[in-house]
């Protein structure tokens, strides 16, 4: 394990659960990484009805991210291009990194089938 990282998974967890508008079971913070940027993307699952809803958490969630990448790097570590936290309202939490499609920098390479379908994907869960 890589010191230093329970504060920043508390700083992701932090900005989740302070946007959040109401009574929820689960959420998720997605985070991609190209060369030329990054995609930021969260959802949670509302407790009256199980309906997964968009929202947007703060700044500081991002920013934590891209800390988490950089002491991936001054460690030593293979840096992941995507990430997923998803976070339980008991305050439990579970981290995915995703090394597949990386350059040798660890951005994911853009494939825009892939992207089509993620985003299909998203729209249906939202819309359901």
């Amino acid at each position: 394990m890589i010191d230093g990282l329970e504060p920043l998974f508390q700083q992701i967890a932090g900005s989740m659960q302070a946007a959040i508008p109401e009574d929820w079971d689960t959420a998720q913070f997605d985070a991609i990484f190209y060369a030329d940027g990054s995609t930021y993307e969260a959802e949670y699952t509302r407790k009256a009805d199980g309906k997964a809803k968009a929202f947007q958490p703060s700044a500081g969630g991002s920013r934590a991210f891209r800390q988490l990448r950089e002491r991936f790097r001054e460690t030593g570590q293979p840096v992941w291009g995507r990430v997923c936290f998803e976070l339980r309202s008991d305050g439990t939490f579970n981290v995915n990194w995703d090394y597949d499609n990386c350059d040798e920098n660890g951005n994911k390479r853009f494939d825009e089938e892939e992207e089509l379908r993620r985003h299909e994907s998203r729209r249906n869960r939202l819309s359901s």
